[in-house]
């Protein structure tokens, strides 16, 4: 009995050692492969909201803020696929350094090895929950707002370029050049507003002052040019500086009408009976309602079905890059199911349900297999293309390699 019972601790601090090890392997590549395919997703949506600086006279702070508004929305779809590209790497680098072989062999319960894939799917499964139930609909609510505002700025609308901007009947502005800087190059003013006269500004530079006094146009070096209808005199007087207000034609932009993904989860609840977009598309608002809470369990999803596949060791590379392609391609296709679910839940009837049922009964399904010991196997046509595709990839890489060569020897 204290044999047994001094070897039952053992083995358990050795199992708890197993799955430490595994789980901070995970962890490590996750944040890796996170940080990687957010910051890629992002700066393609950055370069989408470039022409806030260089078209619509933003500041680059003002592009920050409304692209890093998108980051909250893009981590739900970053998450689980960062997520299970940690666990294939984890997985196929304990098979290569023989770890997996060494674990399989000791008799090592199945329950070990899917213990520290749930603790890690937990960790990311609470993390995408806060951003689909509370971060995502605030960012894209605060992004809209933004957006809305800069959009009905009289200051983004008449910083135009080569264009004659129409302010208001009357009144004309154009403008030769806008520098990095925000100052303003060939200034062109014409005030008609009054039947008697016609007042024209030009300034070889200036800027758009917007302070707390109001908005002003700031014009250096240039001339005041009036038009006197009655006798057609033309008086011109020159200037250092001169500012022209433009307060009175900036008015606040109108509320933005928001879509179902940026209202509160709260709100989802209970729409407001009254409210416009909810009479038009009630559906919508029940779809989304439903995706925010299904989101968070594409984390299980995206674990524990690479886990299935490649929780026994291989030794063949072949069958373990098509076991690998297999994993991914198995898990991509349950998601888009998903996707076609949560179109298909603005008709109602049984698609929420089902939104629920098929991602829980992939995660249970395969957490059985799991425990039980079964691994699919990669067919043998798949194993014989997935070679061939990566023999196409060597030769194209061995090619490359062999230019410089070449050419070194031919000089």
């Amino acid at each position: 009995m204290t044999a047994g019972g001094t070897r039952r601790p053992a083995n358990d601090r050795l199992m708890t050692q197993i799955q430490s090890y595994i789980f901070l392997k995970i962890l490590r590549a996750f944040l890796m492969a996170f940080g990687a395919l957010t910051m890629t997703v992002w700066l393609t949506q950055a370069l989408r909201q470039f022409d806030l600086v260089s078209a619509m006279g933003q500041t680059i702070i003002t592009f920050f803020q409304i692209t890093l508004l998108l980051l909250p929305s893009l981590t739900t779809v970053t998450a689980p696929i960062a997520l299970m590209l940690a666990v294939i790497f984890t997985f196929n680098s304990l098979n290569q350094g023989s770890e997996l072989v060494v674990i399989n062999a000791a008799g090592t319960k199945q329950w070990w090895m899917l213990k520290p894939v749930l603790m890690a799917s937990l960790a990311v499964a609470v993390f995408m929950a806060t951003m689909t139930l509370w971060m995502s609909p605030l960012s894209l609510r605060l992004w809209r707002e933004l957006k809305s505002e800069i959009n009905g700025n009289l200051v983004t609308s008449i910083l135009r370029e080569g264009e004659f901007v129409k302010i208001e009947n009357g009144l004309y502005f154009q403008l030769r050049q806008r520098m990095p800087d925000g100052t303003l190059r060939g200034i062109f003013l014409s005030d008609n507003r009054d039947n008697d006269e016609a007042v024209d500004y030009i300034a070889e530079r200036g800027a758009v002052l917007d302070s707390p006094l109001g908005i002003f146009l700031v014009m250096s070096d240039g001339t005041i040019q009036t038009r006197k209808e009655s006798d057609s005199s033309l008086s011109v007087i020159q200037f250092t500086s001169y500012a022209f207000d433009l307060s009175s034609f900036s008015s606040p932009s109108k509320a933005p009408v928001l879509l179902p993904n940026e209202r509160p989860t709260g709100y989802l609840f209970s729409p407001d009976p009254d409210d416009r977009l909810y009479q038009k598309q009630p559906s919508q608002f029940v779809s989304e309602l439903h995706t925010r809470f299904t989101t968070p369990i594409n984390a299980f999803v995206f674990a524990i079905i690479p886990l299935l596949f490649l929780s026994q060791a291989e030794t063949a590379r072949q069958k373990r890059s098509a076991t690998i392609a297999l994993a991914a391609v198995s898990a991509l296709a349950l998601a888009a199911f998903e996707f076609v679910l949560s179109i298909a839940a603005r008709d109602q009837g049984l698609t929420p349900i089902a939104m629920y049922l098929v991602p829980i009964a992939a995660i249970v399904g395969s957490a059985v297999l799991i425990l039980l010991g079964v691994q699919p196997k990669a067919p043998d046509f798949l194993i014989v293309y997935s070679e061939k595709i990566a023999d196409g990839f060597r030769g194209i890489f061995r090619r490359r390699r062999r230019v410089p060569v070449a050419t070194s020897e031919t000089s």
